[in-house]
């Protein structure tokens, strides 16, 4: 795990552009850099469930894999995003349970990797009090950069006058409805200020979109 980024939960948001999405918002532990996942709402409850906010009369398919992992003795070690292709990410989650040898009665653990969506994998993890990670690679796609505050450039920390004027532009460019053919139009500039805005109103699907436009134009 030592190649690995260690991820908290830092919240979890209902989607300012599609009824019924949420978006998971992850960050590393300096909380520097955050990734934003869109996940459905089925997952978002289950998550806001097993972090404390408990409805009594709910109950979850990831609750009953934690009562099956005890009574079996399967741990989960660790959720890891390890991919992301075409804005989706994949991940697999790190399986420990004990495994008894017939003749001699030995216990030994053994390690399983399954693959999981995101979404359950760390549904599963805040119930097992696992840790999240994820690569470097990622962060380098999807991850959104913060200085005192707001997101920036992590190729241009040092230029002050860009930011500056990004700050400026993001309030007369931010609305809600933005399609994909209009994020394709807006210069590198306008986007960058668009994202700014955008993460500071915790619109974070739409900065994903917008993160994921600057990344193809590189």
């Amino acid at each position: 795990m030592d190649q690995l980024i260690k991820l908290s939960i830092r919240g979890i948001s209902l989607s300012q552009i599609q009824s019924g999405i949420y978006v998971l918002l992850l960050e590393e532990e300096s909380g520097r850099i955050k990734l934003p996942i869109i996940i459905e709402s089925l997952q978002a409850q289950s998550i806001a469930y097993a972090l404390g906010k408990r409805d009594p009369s709910r109950s979850f398919t990831h609750d009953l894999f934690l009562s099956f992992a005890k009574v079996f003795h399967i741990r989960l070690k660790a959720v890891v995003i390890y991919k992301l292709v075409n804005g989706i990410f994949f991940s697999y989650i790190l399986l420990e349970g004990d495994f008894i040898e017939e003749e001699g009665k030995k216990i030994e653990k053994k390690e399983h990797k399954i693959d999981s969506k995101t979404s359950d994998a760390v549904a599963l993890a805040v119930r097992f009090q696992a840790p999240i990670y994820t690569t470097k690679e990622i962060f380098d796609k999807a991850g959104i950069y913060f200085e005192n505050g707001f997101p920036i450039d992590k190729e241009k920390e040092n230029d002050n006058s860009e930011t500056e004027t990004r700050m400026e532009n993001s309030s007369i460019l931010f609305f809600k409805e933005k399609s994909q053919k209009d994020l394709e139009k807006m210069t590198e500039k306008d986007l960058n200020a668009l994202l700014n805005h955008a993460v500071v109103n915790e619109c974070y699907e739409l900065a994903a979109r917008i993160k994921k436009e600057l990344d193809r134009r590189e």
